[in-house]
């Protein structure tokens, strides 16, 4: 079988996005599926500003276009799939199509701070993104053979919304990278991490909350961003000055360096609004940090309160707060979410997510052919 494997990404690791596709790409091969990978860099050049993400479809289909001549399937990720579908369906109607979700944007943009923008720029960007980048992920995930989603909560609210039916829609949770696992010592361990863009969709709010309480009462605790996205002190200026010193903000780091740092800290913290999966939940498990977090990607679908972590409700300070508390207060009970949280992180292999992927295909690609 030969498959297209597409995505408007950079090729970088160090993103979560991308890693999917570069860790599923070598799996895929070793069953024998003939992968032909594309990323931001083999799409035709982008336009400057806002035309970069509006040619985005059109500059997928042509390089997709060039490259799937022949394949059995193409799976592109997001809504800049809905071109070459539309192509591929009246030149090409025997291949299979996948639209490969890394979470609902609607959803995503629902966790954004719209406060800090104008009145004017807030309708503005809403018609944008409703009109245009929604309709499009809309689109894609309706014209495909098969949707596959990061997390069976996506999987199922596209089911509930009427865009697939049931038999339409599946999820395939991604892995983690062996080298984030390990039997390193979980007694000793004190300290918070989190993961990810420091902005408000990732509960950024409630971390500045919750930690700065928490620093305050206890003087010897600390907090690190892994993946702020901004430089240090504007990060660091969000944090009241009593705790700043304690406040670390990492560079970035490469998948196998933040294994090394994960492995160090006892609770992470990540109270997220929404996540397609959010991979940095299983890494941290499997370093073996006690994770706090919501109902929502790997929480949902994988976070069991008080059995292998925390569930907080989405904003909530004074629970969030009480939950690290907990694990930072009663180290028995850390370790044993810790430990559980490891156990679930091992089967969590990206062979095991290439074969549930390839089984998907196979059936994309006979219920097309039929």
């Amino acid at each position: 079988m030969k498959v297209v494997l597409a995505c408007s990404f950079p090729r970088d690791e160090k993103l979560g996005s991308a890693r999917t596709p570069l860790r599923l790409e070598p799996e895929l091969a070793r069953l024998g599926v003939e992968v032909v990978s594309l990323f931001a860099e083999d799409l035709p050049s982008a336009p400057p500003g806002r035309a970069t993400e509006l040619s985005a479809p059109l500059r997928m289909a042509w390089a997709v276009e060039r490259r799937a001549a022949g394949a059995d399937l193409v799976d592109i990720a997001g809504g800049d799939g809905i071109a070459y579908f539309r192509y591929a369906r009246v030149r090409r109607p025997r291949q299979a199509l996948v639209a490969r979700s890394n979470g609902l944007w609607d959803l995503a943009l629902a966790g954004e701070d719209q406060l800090r923008k104008s009145s004017l720029k807030r309708v503005a960007s809403r018609l944008y993104q409703d009109q245009i980048i929604c309709r499009w992920e809309r689109g894609a995930i309706r014209s495909s053979d098969l949707a596959v989603f990061l997390s069976r909560c996506d999987a199922d609210e596209v089911v509930r919304r009427g865009w697939r039916t049931r038999d339409g829609v599946s999820a395939v949770n991604p892995g983690v990278d062996p080298f984030f696992r390990g039997d390193t010592e979980l007694a000793g361990r004190k300290d918070v991490a989190f993961v990810g863009s420091f902005f408000h969709r990732k509960g950024s709010d409630v971390v500045i909350s919750v930690m700065t309480e928490l620093m305050q009462e206890r003087p010897s605790l600390g907090l690190t961003l892994f993946g702020a996205g901004m430089a240090p002190e504007a990060a660091l200026a969000l944090f009241e000055p009593s705790v700043r010193s304690r406040v670390r903000v990492e560079r970035p780091l490469s998948a196998r360096e933040l294994a090394v740092h994960l492995a160090q800290f006892a609770v992470f913290l990540f109270p997220t609004r929404y996540e397609g999966f959010g991979i940095v939940t299983t890494e941290a498990m499997a370093c073996g940090l006690a994770v706090v977090t919501t109902r929502t990607g790997a929480g949902a679908d994988l976070v069991r309160d008080g059995q292998n972590g925390s569930i907080v409700p989405v904003g909530a300070v004074a629970e969030t707060k009480a939950a690290v508390a907990r694990l930072l207060d009663d180290a028995p009970m850390r370790i044993r979410l810790a430990r559980a949280g490891m156990e679930l992180a091992s089967q969590l292999t990206w062979g095991r997510a290439a074969e549930e992927l390839v089984l998907l295909y196979q059936r994309a690609v006979s219920r097309r052919s039929r």
